[in-house]
């Protein structure tokens, strides 16, 4: 499967919307609100969201080179500590009013309120080490050039207070004594303003429930309608607590006809390049299956896939197919015996891309409406509960 099509690297949630049936063309609204939206964020009216990263920059030249996009992987209480400097030092910019939200490790959230401001900027995140952080500046099809201007103007001079700030920290004094890289500036991208998209259930009749440990990924569920359920100790992370994270999906079976569930690790063992650790937590994955009953898997749908490649070698997301599992009661079976990227190319499926794998799960479950066929007055793809019978008073 290509999340998008051939040879386009996937954001994560670009890449899960698309799987999840969703046109990117008229329902994407940026990755910033998604992920401030998974972690309890409400975003006010016309309020613009970004997704950051802490990060080390070294000033040479007057540009701050990028050393390193997570600082370190700085730990997730350190970036909460620093998040509050931020909100204290650099509440406001230019009549702006900024707000920073520390989440997992490196990563934060940053949103801005203000008058005249569009969200259609560029990031100021290189995605590479070794490279000067951008300046940020209004795209070129921006609709609203004005506002787009205004709001790339006021980032920058954010940027520029926010590693004043964060340059006189305390904690950061301690880190580069201890000989760990500070967290001196702030990477941003994935800017939008949040929309309302038509629900999961709207779309496609499933009464769905999503388990995930990753703020992306809660954001991505809640934005679609899924009831999030949350699991304790389900962190994203390598000790994420897998068992609890299976259990509850099995549970959830029980009371949803539709599960999405997300397992985050082997992506991060990927962009940390460590294919070792990436193979034994896939080892860890594939001892949890069988906490899903035999019993049930005779009449239970399973979809297992990936939204993404990231290669170890590379560390980063790459635009190759990922491989898709699709095992059904009834369905048409093929010879693969192995779930990998080789045994899956000659797989009777082909070659798909991600928005074919809604129609995919509907054909499985035999829940499509025949091309042509118009039971309700809505266009769905799906044959939907609560059809108007024509009533007879003879």
């Amino acid at each position: 499967m290509d999340p998008i099509s051939p040879g386009v690297p996937p954001g994560s949630d670009t890449s899960h919307l698309a799987i999840l049936g969703y046109d990117l063309e008229k329902e994407y609204f940026g990755r910033g609100p998604i992920e401030a939206l998974g972690e309890g964020v409400v975003l006010g009216e016309n309020e613009i969201a970004f997704r950051a990263n802490l990060a080390t920059v070294k000033l040479a030249n007057n540009m701050a080179m990028v050393v390193d996009r997570r600082a370190g992987r700085i730990s997730t209480q350190e970036t909460k500590n620093l998040v509050d400097i931020l909100n204290e030092e650099v509440p406001e910019v230019d009549g702006c009013s900024f707000r920073s939200y520390g989440l997992t490790e490196h990563r934060m959230a940053l949103t801005v309120s203000g008058e005249g401001l569009s969200y259609e900027v560029t990031d100021n995140d290189p995605h590479e080490e070794g490279a000067p952080m951008l300046e940020c500046q209004q795209r070129q099809e921006a609709r609203n050039a004005d506002g787009a201007r205004r709001l790339a103007s006021v980032m920058n001079r954010w940027e520029i207070e926010a590693m004043r700030a964060l340059s006189k920290a305390d904690l950061n004094e301690q880190r580069k004594h201890s000989g760990r890289p500070v967290a001196n500036a702030v990477l941003f991208r994935g800017s939008g303003v949040a929309k309302k998209l038509p629900g999961f259930h709207e779309k496609f009749g499933f009464h769905a429930a999503a388990i995930a440990g990753g703020a992306l990924y809660k954001g991505v569920a809640k934005a679609v309608g899924m009831d999030f359920i949350e699991v304790e100790g389900a962190n994203g992370m390598p000790n994420t607590n897998l068992e609890g994270k299976f259990e509850a999906a099995v549970h959830a079976l029980g009371t949803h006809d539709f599960v999405f569930l997300h397992i985050k690790a082997t992506d991060y063992f990927s962009h940390n390049k460590n294919a070792l650790g990436k193979s034994r937590f896939i080892s860890k994955v594939d001892e949890n299956l069988c906490l899903i009953p035999s019993d049930l898997l005779r009449t239970l749908s399973v979809i297992l896939t990936g939204d993404h490649t990231t290669p170890c070698d590379r560390g980063m997301h790459s635009g190759e197919p990922v491989p898709l599992l699709l095992a059904s009661p009834g369905i048409r079976r093929d010879d693969t015996k192995v779930f990998s990227e080789r045994q899956a190319a000659s797989g009777a499926l082909g070659r798909i891309n991600g928005t074919d794998v809604m129609k995919i799960i509907l054909d499985a479950t035999e829940r499509t409406v025949e091309l042509g066929t118009r039971p309700s007055p809505k266009n769905v793809t799906f044959i939907p509960k609560g059809l108007k019978p024509l009533i007879f008073e003879l």
